[in-house]
């Protein structure tokens, strides 16, 4: 993206071009600034970083709850830690970014591409007895890996940035189970806050890492219907803690091998949300992580300066109680403030002119829907809030409503191109064979199929052999 393009002030249709409006957008609304001389990663802009912070403010709060306690662990894996996992390390030794210290400018280790070398060799260490576990840790970090594919802020980077990873290790494998469900739960949980609607899908096996149970991934569309990877929960079975020797003594004093989870996303998630809910003029914060969720705008006529000013600040003393409020005071017309806050999608703008003052009321502006509503200054604290609860139960039924309509039950593989070409997710039986798997994703060049459904209750034929299974795979686009 261009100076002259940003500078412009003008905002891609969303509607026409997707990609070019998510990256305008992003720098518009001091999301942040991608212009930083190494590709892969940005500088977060305060407005931005505060979004990002209430989102991880949100999972701090679900996981603490339920007992899971944070913790940090070193930036820098030593290639020890990196090749007690053979399979790990080959998938990351050119992926890593390598630290190379000392006289000899040796390469003493990389920098965190994923959390599990860096803490599973500590668990190694903690774990002796069935008394030590369960452990129940998570940590939100940067993580750092040289991707070689085409980069695009908060959803595909070189410095993955506000990363939260769960990782625990059980005593049996029905612990781990009961925690996995637990950490679907707070999942869903945490894309409702977001106002996300949840496609929840099973990755093949032979996409699991080596020996894993099975993984859940979780997914978001777009008005394309291409669809982005969200995070995942992984049920790791016993295949690292044999790779990292992490075991415990049982009752009859014998070894045993735990049972582990590692649960990740991050500013991914905001990513999703500002591609499902955002708008030609802009972005549209969902309340529950806007940096700000109402701006109060004085509309000022010449002679009445002074009385708009002054209940305009009574207005924001007020309300800055209950909720993370704007006063915007500057020397800007009306005009121009609200084709800035419409960009950075703050929930409601409240306006307040002379004609509102003698009426004793201020407007009240949804920026998800542009709808006014006159509320009497007696009444504001309490309609504000009815409407950030109703704005942000809008935003989720609208996007649920999206996909619903994308899911498409698709027969044959033509029908697939098809559904590609009409913004379509399609949903096809397939019998859980690899070869099939490849010929659905040769039906054209980008396309997968990402994920099965979770339920398994409707026969079908398989949309390349024809074998009768209950098996349903999504197929579209990726990010």
């Amino acid at each position: 993206m261009s100076d002259d393009k940003i500078n412009s002030n003008q905002l891609t249709a969303k509607k026409e071009e997707l990609s070019e409006w998510y990256s305008q957008v992003l720098f518009l609304a001091d999301i942040l600034d991608d212009r930083y001389d190494v590709k892969g990663m940005a500088v977060w802009k305060p407005y931005g970083y505060k979004a990002m912070m209430n989102l991880k403010a949100i999972w701090d709060k679900l996981f603490q709850e339920a007992g899971i306690e944070e913790c940090y662990f070193p930036l820098i894996v030593p290639l020890e830690y990196c090749e007690q996992n053979e399979s790990w390390w080959k998938g990351f030794q050119t992926e890593g970014y390598k630290v190379i210290a000392g006289s000899e400018q040796k390469v003493q280790g990389v920098i965190r591409p994923t959390g599990e070398p860096a803490m599973y060799p500590m668990y190694a260490k903690w774990i002796r007895s069935k008394s030590d576990l369960p452990i129940r840790f998570y940590e939100t970090v940067n993580s750092y890996r040289y991707e070689t594919k085409h980069t695009r802020p908060l959803i595909r980077t070189r410095e993955i940035t506000v990363w939260h990873e769960i990782h625990t290790a059980h005593a049996t494998k029905e612990d781990a189970e009961k925690e996995f469900q637990l950490h679907m739960k707070l999942w869903d949980q945490m894309w409702n806050d977001m106002a996300l609607p949840i496609l929840k899908v099973k990755k093949p096996q032979w996409e699991c890492f080596p020996g894993a149970v099975g993984a859940v991934e979780y997914y978001s569309t777009t008005q394309t219907g291409r669809v982005m990877e969200n995070g995942s929960v992984n049920n790791l079975g016993q295949a690292y803690a044999k790779k990292f020797n992490i075991k415990f003594k049982d009752e009859n004093e014998q070894d045993q091998y735990v049972w582990q989870l590692c649960t990740g996303n991050g500013a991914r998630l905001l990513g999703g949300a500002f591609l499902v809910h955002g708008d030609d003029k802009g972005l549209i914060m969902p309340p529950k992580i806007a940096p700000i969720k109402a701006v109060i705008v004085p509309i000022i006529f010449k002679g009445k300066e002074e009385i708009v000013t002054k209940k305009s600040e009574e207005l924001f003393k007020k309300l800055k109680k209950y909720h993370e409020i704007k006063l915007d005071d500057r020397d800007k017309t009306p005009g121009e403030k609200y084709y800035e806050w419409e960009i950075k999608g703050v929930p409601v703008r409240i306006e307040i002119g002379p004609k509102d003052i003698e009426k004793d009321q201020v407007v009240l502006v949804r920026r998800d829907t542009g709808k006014k509503t006159f509320v009497k200054n007696s009444e504001v604290k309490e309609e504000l809030s009815k409407l950030l609860e109703e704005i942000q139960e809008n935003l989720l039924q609208k996007a649920t409503n999206m996909l619903n309509e994308q899911l498409t039950y698709t027969e044959s593989l033509e029908e697939i191109k098809t559904n590609l070409n009409n913004n379509k997710i399609s949903v096809v039986h397939w019998c859980n064979n690899e070869k099939c798997y490849d010929e659905i994703s040769k039906v054209e060049e980008g396309i997968e199929g990402f994920g099965t459904d979770l339920k398994e209750d409707e026969e079908g034929k398989c949309v390349v052999c024809g074998k009768i299974t209950k098996t349903k795979l999504y197929v579209s686009k990726t990010y």
